[in-house]
C-alpha cells in the first residue's frame, strides 16, 4: 500500500472539457505515486467554506521538477467543484492522497475497460498505465451525449497502442453506438468476444448492470465505486458498503474498487 500524505498542492493548470466538466492538474512540492483507482480528498479553497473536502478519483501522476504533477477531472455538481472551477491559476490547495485501493491490472489481458460519464479518471489511468504495459484492452466510453463524452483523442491513443478497440456510446445516439455502455459490451460477449476481466467506473446503475453482466458471463469484473464520502479514512461511516458475507465496509478504506464477487446480491438484481 501506498503511503498517503496531507499535500499542499498549487493549482498549475484548468481546462473546459464540456458543458458540465473540466480538467485540472495540481503540482506538489515533493513526489507523488498512485495507482489506477485511487484517490484523493482535495480541500476547494484555502478557506471552511466549504468545511469538507471533496473526493476525486486520480486520473494520473506524472513527474514534475522535484515534485508531481496530479491530473483530476471533475464534473461540477456543486459549491465544491464550482469553486474549482472558477478558483485563480497558482492557487494552494490541500490534497490528502492516495487513498484506497487500485485496480488489478496483472494478467487475465485482454482486459475490458468500461467508462461512463465522470467514471472516466480512473480507468483513463487504467488505460494509459496498461498501454504503457504493453496489455491488450478494448476501451468502452460512455455518456449521456456527445458533449459529455471526455478527452477522447486520449482514449483512443491507449487503446491503439494496446491493440484494442475503443467503443463510444450515448444515450441519446448522437455519437457512436446508441444506447447503454453496457449493453454495447454485451453485444460484444455475446457475439463471442471474451475477457480476462473487466474494470468499470460510472453511475451505479451502470455499475449494477455490469455486475449482472459480469455474473452471466463468468467474467471476472472490478468495480471502483462512486459512494459518497466526508473524510476518505474510514471515519463518518458515509461511505458503507455492503457486501455478500453481511458485512458493512467503508468504501475509502476497503475500496472504492472491489471484485463483484464480494458485494452483496443487490448489485446484481
Amino acid at each position: 500500500m501506498i503511503a498517503r500524505r496531507d499535500f499542499t498542492t498549487r493549482l498549475v493548470s484548468r481546462n473546459e472539457l464540456s458543458p458540465t466538466c473540466f480538467r485540472i492538474e495540481l503540482e506538489t512540492a515533493q513526489p507523488m505515486t498512485a495507482a489506477p483507482g485511487q484517490f484523493g480528498m482535495l480541500a476547494c479553497g484555502d478557506g471552511l467554506d466549504p468545511l469538507l473536502r471533496r473526493p476525486f478519483s486520480i486520473g494520473g501522476v506524472r513527474p514534475a521538477g522535484a515534485g508531481s504533477a496530479v491530473e483530476l477531472l471533475v464534473k461540477e455538481v456543486g459549491k465544491g467543484t464550482a469553486l474549482l472551477r472558477r478558483l485563480a491559476l497558482g492557487s494552494e490547495l490541500r490534497f490528502l492522497a492516495p487513498l484506497g485501493n487500485s485496480f488489478t491490472l496483472a494478467a487475465a489481458t485482454p482486459l475490458a475497460l468500461v467508462a461512463g460519464g465522470i467514471g472516466l479518471p480512473p480507468i483513463l489511468f487504467a488505460a494509459e498505465r496498461l498501454a504503457a504495459l504493453g496489455n491488450r484492452f478494448d476501451l468502452f466510453l460512455g455518456a449521456a451525449t456527445a458533449a459529455e463524452l471526455l478527452v477522447l483523442d486520449r482514449c483512443a491513443a491507449a487503446a491503439h497502442a494496446a491493440g484494442g478497440e475503443l467503443v463510444v456510446t450515448t444515450d441519446d445516439g448522437s455519437r457512436g453506438e446508441a444506447g447503454f455502455v453496457t449493453a454495447a459490451l454485451g453485444r460484444r460477449l455475446a457475439a463471442g468476444r471474451s475477457y480476462g476481466r473487466a474494470l468499470a467506473c460510472g453511475p451505479t446503475p451502470m455499475l449494477a448492470a455490469l455486475t449482472a453482466l459480469a455474473r452471466d458471463s463468468g467474467m471476472e469484473c472490478e468495480l471502483s465505486l462512486e459512494e459518497p464520502m466526508a473524510c476518505g479514512v474510514g471515519v463518518c461511516l458515509s461511505c458503507v458498503v455492503d457486501l455478500a458475507d453481511g458485512h458493512r465496509v467503508p468504501s475509502c478504506k476497503e475500496g472504492p474498487v472491489f471484485s463483484t464477487a464480494r458485494l452483496a446480491p443487490r448489485w446484481w438484481r
